[in-house]
């Protein structure tokens, strides 16, 4: 039996899903029989955890083995070993050898390295998306010769076989032909279905058919990485009992108003209906985001690509005011912990050595003799105060951060004393949260900012798939609690439709 939960912006679709959780455990569903697979490693855990909340006697490091990634089950039922998977280490080599720029990350899954680069990922979507090679590459903008793109391709997989290595595709692709190694589970949870891509189908449906009770839980609405492999056909033809999740506790009325206007644009989509929040909300239109006071409340600012922030970064930090851009601070928090140990230090406080390490790395030159920087007298586990600093490790000057910590940038510095004339506390969350709508899916904010501008691409994209244009659209005024501002594009033949 397969449910399909659609859970419009802010329904509670994660809530939802957990007490699905919860009344299993009740029902007397082990949980080793329970899978909640989430598209990321974080969302999980936080699922789990949630649960072992609510049912103290379980163990995270015991119970819940099935609370994981798709990526990661594939992982864990082929029996692979990190050895087995391509490291940083690997794709450099792999990118020295056919002349390629290959940076490497691990956002998702620790043991899966996943590789940045044009001609890689390219090749990656046609594989997640089970297209011929050639016919993606028609179909793609990529500006790379054909010859090229196939050479990199063949080389890849050369590299690979000839070192006996997997990726996180591969994964994938080798646990689909292997179902008889999955697990036969009574419930099965499928979170942010609209993201999969058509592998991961494949193996959900897998799963599925294995499962007593599923429930396949999104918002096709929301489905905005398309560009990236995500099939929400798969999801809006796939088999199961329509459930709707119809109330909103976050958008407001006149944002809900405007919100389904842009849907109804849509035309490929499961037809839903579901009610706002009583509070009427505010719509305002701007010329330009300099015309938006900022200063004051709680913000989240987006755009539809990232250099599209760049100037509206320079403009906030210009006024002083702490922000984060894709979850990073204006500032490092090394240089924040330097500037609150010091200021504690100063008001007779002691502090940590973690925080003394940074401290210290700040120290202009002149503020502590040769030889203390390293702090290679200090013990970790001990707290530490001005006085003990300037007898034992030292330290030479008690003065005002900005004079003692004097390899804190003049343009860090300048910025850092702006916004502390704000009365801003360091130690508080930042008020102002910057980031494109992909990164901001799942966000929300009183305040929201929304620039329209598209880039060419997105502006080109309008003529051909305008479905994913309206879907992007719609998750960025969905982000909003209270009042929606809109900045209009500058050029009106390349922005967001309204």
């Amino acid at each position: 039996m397969i449910t399909k939960l659609f859970g419009p912006p802010g329904s509670g679709k994660t809530t939802y899903l957990l007490e699905t959780v919860a009344k299993e455990l009740e029902a007397g569903t082990h949980s080793v029989d329970i899978g909640y697979f989430a598209f990321t490693r974080k969302a999980a855990f936080e699922a789990r955890d949630r649960a072992i909340e609510k049912f103290p006697h379980l163990n995270a490091d015991t119970d819940f083995p099935w609370f994981r990634t798709l990526h990661s089950l594939a992982y864990g039922c082929l029996g692979v070993e990190s050895k087995d998977i391509m490291s940083a280490k690997d794709y450099a080599e792999f990118a020295k050898s056919v002349g390629l720029d290959v940076a490497t990350s691990t956002d998702g899954d620790d043991f899966v390295v996943r590789a940045d680069n044009a001609i890689l990922n390219e090749i990656n979507i046609a594989r997640i998306k089970g297209e011929d090679l050639r016919t993606h590459y028609n179909r793609s903008s990529i500006d790379i010769e054909w010859y090229h793109f196939e050479y990199v391709e063949r080389s890849y997989r050369k590299f690979k076989e000839a070192k006996m290595l997997m990726d996180f595709t591969d994964l994938l692709e080798q646990i689909v032909e292997q179902p008889e190694r999955l697990p036969t589970l009574q419930a099965l949870i499928i979170d942010e279905a609209q993201d999969l891509s058509k592998l991961q189908w494949k193996l959900v449906m897998q799963l599925a058919d294995k499962a007593q009770r599923t429930w396949i839980a999104g918002d096709d609405d929301q489905a905005v990485y398309v560009w990236a492999g995500a099939d929400v056909e798969s999801f809006l033809s796939c088999d199961g009992d329509v459930h709707v999740l119809n109330q909103s506790y976050r958008v407001p009325s006149k944002i809900h108003s405007f919100a389904d206007k842009i849907v109804r644009r849509i035309q490929q989509r499961q037809p839903k209906e579901w009610s706002p929040r009583t509070e009427g909300g505010e719509i305002s239109y701007y010329n330009d985001f300099q015309q938006v006071d900022i200063s004051s409340g709680q913000w989240l600012i987006m755009a539809a690509t990232n250099y599209m922030l760049n100037d509206m970064h320079e403009w906030i930090k210009s006024q002083g005011l702490l922000f984060e851009r894709h979850g990073h601070k204006s500032v490092s928090e090394a240089m924040l912990s330097a500037v609150i140990g010091w200021e504690r230090l100063r008001a007779g406080r002691d502090i940590n050595y973690a925080m003394l390490k940074n401290v210290y790395r700040y120290l202009g030159v002149g503020m502590v003799s040769r030889g203390h920087r390293t702090l290679k007298e200090a013990e970790p586990e001990d707290m530490f105060s001005m006085e003990d600093l300037k007898e034992k490790h030292g330290l030479l000057t008690d003065a005002i951060w900005h004079e003692a910590l004097g390899k804190i940038g003049e343009d860090k510095r300048d910025y850092l004393v702006a916004v502390l004339r704000r009365g801003t506390k360091l130690t508080a969350k930042a008020p102002i949260q910057l980031s494109t709508i992909h990164g901001a899916k799942g966000g929300e904010a009183d305040n929201v900012l929304l620039m329209t501008d598209l880039s060419p691409r997105f502006a080109k994209e309008y003529e051909y798939n305008a479905d994913s244009i309206h879907r992007l659209l719609y998750v960025g005024v969905t982000r909003t609690r209270q009042a929606l501002h809109i900045v209009l594009p500058k050029n009106g033949e390349r922005g967001f439709r309204f």
